[in-house]
């Protein structure tokens, strides 16, 4: 980000969002190698630790980069309030966060009944 401000002069939205791009780790590229690294070294702590990170990680800087885009604005759009802006995507967390628990309980709910289903008299599972 700070690169991308005193070198390239962009705004300090701008380098923000730039810095997000750059900053989220590619998970089918550490996992692979972290298991390879388990492998070579048994017992080390390390894979179990980028194993639990990189996903959080990169949900993070997801979210980031979605907030951070909505503050800049390309050359032709209008102005919007930042207060509508922070509300938007608070807005948007929540209904994300509320979409999620709905479809998590109701997985849960359909798994713990899936030996039952049945069509034309056959077990499905």
């Amino acid at each position: 980000a700070a690169y991308g401000v005193l070198v390239l002069e962009y705004t300090p939205i701008e380098g923000l969002v730039l810095g997000t791009v750059l900053c989220c780790l590619g998970d089918g590229l550490v996992i692979p190698k972290m298991k390879e690294f388990g492998e070579r070294f048994k017992g080390h702590p390390m894979p179990r630790l980028v194993f639990t990170w990189a996903p959080l990680e990169a949900s993070f800087v997801l979210t980031i980069f979605g907030v951070l885009m909505g503050f800049s604005s390309p050359a032709n759009q209008q102005k919007v309030s930042p207060t509508l802006l922070v509300l938007a995507n608070v807005l948007r967390i929540l209904a994300t966060l509320a979409i999620g628990a709905l479809l998590g309980a109701a997985s849960g709910w359909l798994i713990s009944r899936r030996s039952a289903a049945v069509i034309a008299q056959q077990k499905v599972f």
